[in-house]
């Protein structure tokens, strides 16, 4: 009883527009409320003790210090650089913008690990050019909106931190993980905007001279160590990643106060301000899931999901299937870090006991939930572009069709080709 209204509870506070960390934590704290009706009930101290424990965690000390570090790189200049550079090695190509944003937010994506973070600070710059070229708003903020999903495979992503610490996986094998599906995303994503592009005849961006160029190209390049300073500190053990996080935020200050010299005291309070705000909505998701985790534990959904599932098979393929099914569904009701915090601990240990590896595994849930956030009703990355555009939520959401499909293939593939996510981390940590 307490755990069908658990969910009943979480669905109807989210379908009416509560802000999830609210949501999950009301939720509990009424389930906790209703248990004391039962014979088995649970004391009101577990509601504080698993807040405190959900985030008393080193690893999640790294979340605040990236979101810092990207708040840094965008209000440096760097972003605009980033979309400079893009525009510079494939503007002329048909599609133009179009090919603009998907580029751009790849490279973008490096720096904040957020798909939101990244649709929205690649949408302000490039909406309003699109729109000035004769581009579609709605096909203008859609791609954008796609294109951005690419951000929680790229490291440092903060979906794979999150699943880390959660289950107690190697954040550097995780991120190493989603490098390839990423590229491959991509590539992919880059060569349906072409296609759409040429079908539709859009304009496409005037050849630079080389010169042009090669100074835009030049001045682009050093966001992008970044990035790379994380993924290789981690990987080759110099750092864990919070170490790897300080290390970021490091090298932005030096980016932004020496190089670019666009950053001054006052512009690092403001970015330290906005990270907090924006750190604490995180933090306070991790916390109430946390409640939310331990009462769907009590209540032993874990068993009944387990027994559940391997009732049916227990060839990993299929199950890998239902896992599927069920992220896919959530994704579209759900944002991604509660669905990661609930779930990962529940089917992490399941799936790994069937023979699937748990780094595979984590990147299968994360592509599953890209998806949702170009679905509405939750959409966030729609939410944010439509705004951006100031267009119909669901005018963006049939532009994004032809790009969702293709997530969904990529995620065919990557969930029953394994190797494509393990190969480098297997080639570069071992097995």
């Amino acid at each position: 009883m307490i755990l069908i209204t658990l969910v009943v509870l979480l669905m109807v506070f989210i379908l009416s527009g509560m802000e999830v960390a609210w949501a999950i934590g009301l939720t509990a704290f009424v389930c906790i409320a209703l248990s004391q009706l039962t014979d088995n009930p649970q004391p009101f101290v577990v509601f504080a003790h698993e807040m405190t424990s959900g985030i008393n965690s080193f690893t999640l000390l790294s979340v605040p210090l990236f979101i810092f570090a990207g708040e840094l790189l965008t209000l440096s200049g760097a972003t605009k650089r980033l979309v400079d550079l893009a525009s510079a090695l494939v503007g002329h190509i048909s599609g133009g913008l179009a090919n603009v944003a998907v580029t751009a937010n790849f490279v973008v994506s490096g720096m904040s690990g957020s798909a939101m973070a990244d649709a929205a600070a690649t949408g302000v710059v490039l909406v309003p050019e699109m729109a000035r070229r004769n581009y579609p708003v709605d096909y203008a903020c859609a791609v954008i909106a796609c294109a951005a999903t690419v951000g929680p495979l790229v490291p440092p992503s903060l979906l794979f931190i999150v699943l880390g610490a959660a289950v107690n996986l190697s954040v550097g094998k995780l991120f190493l993980a989603g490098i390839v599906p990423a590229f491959v995303l991509f590539l992919s994503m880059y060569a349906l905007t072409w296609w759409i592009a040429r079908r539709r005849g859009l304009p496409r961006e005037p050849k630079l001279p080389w010169a042009q160029r090669v100074r835009i190209i030049v001045l682009g390049l050093p966001p992008l160590a970044a990035p790379a300073f994380v993924v290789a500190s981690m990987v080759l053990g110099i750092a864990t990643p919070t170490e790897a996080a300080s290390i970021a935020v490091l090298y932005t200050l030096f980016l932004g106060c020496l190089i670019y010299r666009t950053l001054n005291l006052r512009n690092i309070i403001d970015c330290a301000a906005r990270s907090a705000l924006v750190a604490t909505a995180v933090m306070l998701t991790v916390a109430t899931s946390q409640i939310f985790s331990a009462l769907v534990v009590h209540e032993q959904f874990g068993d009944m999901l387990t027994t559940g599932m391997l009732s049916i098979s227990h060839n990993p393929y299929v199950l890998l299937f239902m896992v599927n099914i069920i992220l896919l569904m959530l994704g579209m009701f759900m944002e991604p870090l509660p669905i990661v915090l609930v779930l990962a601990p529940l089917l992490v240990p399941m799936m790994e006991s069937v023979g699937v590896d748990p780094i595979h595994l984590g990147v299968v849930m994360v592509l599953n939930l890209m998806v949702g956030l170009i679905h509405p009703p939750v959409g966030m990355n729609l939410f944010v572009v439509s705004a951006i555009g100031r267009v119909e939520l669901m005018d963006v959401f049939f532009q994004a069709i032809p790009y969702m499909l293709l997530l969904l293939g990529l995620l065919i593939a990557i969930t029953y080709v394994p190797q494509i996510s393990l190969f480098l981390p297997n080639l570069i940590m071992g097995h």
